[in-house]
């Protein structure tokens, strides 16, 4: 794991992560304007196969390339993403840990400081793999209920055999037992949304003191059947939540209502190597450059990105306004 505290210097400021709390604020010079001069975040798909076939997920494998990269074309894009001064990556997919080289990855980016979230839908993680998997800041698990039918409608796995309810509890318990800080995510649509107290309560039984929870986003797969997934109304949820809040004060719960859909703000790597982001509004996947054969500041540029909606959704209100004190910014 990383140190608890790392910050990166701007020409406006400085950039903070808390790697305990995983959440990033800033100081910013008073009268300066704060555009990040490279990607504070990333989300890189590392595989696009998957063992699951989730209703909603975003980085569904029909849309993504096919392109499979060598291992050492793996390490070069780690490498690239050092080189930024990304400070926080998430690895994901498709199913990250079908590549066994993605603990290779893990091992690179944490060497180097480099903050990684384990995202994964936990049904290949084995107790071999525990002590990489060890060193991330987080292991993001998805569970989507406590109803093992309801999870398992949401999130349908491709073997005949498959149980991904079953496969995700054990994952939870090997992360649990390892003491791995496991966040478990939850994707909220009408299937699920009235399960929020009773998923709470199974999740904090079982040692887990950080959850996650959305709305599912009309991006990916969902993107075509989000009127089908969305339900009339969502305040319950948020009522839920104050309760929840209330119920377990040393649980993180996290709830994003998606009301504010920046677009073009997340940097993503898919797995072909190549960097892009996702339109929002439309749904569409883009594409710029490679980061087997360039760098990161090839394609991150304002016409590519929102660079102001980068730093909000990532900082959000946690900014501090310093004085000058008679002293040009620092120099990134």
């Amino acid at each position: 794991m990383t140190a608890r505290i790392r910050e990166r210097q701007e020409s406006w400021g400085t950039i903070i992560y808390d790697n305990l709390r995983d959440e990033f604020s800033a100081k910013v010079f008073e009268g300066c304007v704060p555009v990040p001069r490279s990607p504070i975040g990333c989300g890189w798909l590392v595989t696009a196969p998957c063992n699951l076939k989730c209703i909603h997920c975003y980085g569904n494998v029909e849309d993504l390339p096919s392109k499979r990269l060598s291992t050492p074309q793996q390490l070069k894009v780690a490498d690239e993403i050092i080189r930024a001064g990304i400070m926080r990556q998430i690895l994901s997919g498709g199913e990250p840990l079908m590549r066994r080289d993605t603990l290779n990855v893990i091992d690179k980016l944490t060497d180097h400081g480099v903050a990684t979230i384990l995202g994964t839908n936990g049904t290949f993680l084995t107790q071999q793999m525990m002590k990489t998997v060890s060193r991330c800041t987080r292991v993001e698990i998805s569970l989507d209920s406590m109803d093992e039918r309801v999870n398992n409608e949401i999130r349908p796995s491709r073997g005949a055999k498959g149980n991904t309810y079953q496969e995700t509890l054990r994952a939870m318990s090997l992360c649990v037992d390892h003491g791995v800080a496991p966040r478990i995510l939850t994707c909220l649509n009408r299937h699920n949304s009235q399960h929020v107290e009773e998923l709470a309560q199974f999740i904090y039984e079982r040692g887990i003191r950080d959850w996650a929870i959305s709305w599912t986003l009309s991006a990916g797969r969902a993107y075509h059947i989000y009127g089908e997934l969305m339900p009339e109304e969502t305040s319950h949820v948020t009522a839920a939540v104050e309760r929840l809040r209330e119920r377990y004060p040393d649980m993180q719960i996290r709830l994003s209502d998606r009301t504010v859909n920046y677009s073009r703000y997340y940097f993503l790597i898919w797995p072909d190597g190549i960097m892009g982001t996702e339109e929002i509004v439309t749904g569409k996947k883009l594409f710029f450059s490679s980061l087997v054969t360039g760098t990161v500041q090839d394609g991150w540029r304002q016409e590519n990105y929102d660079l102001d909606a980068h730093l909000r959704k990532w900082v959000g209100d946690r900014i501090e306004v310093i004085p000058m004190q008679g002293r040009e910014p620092l120099v990134a």
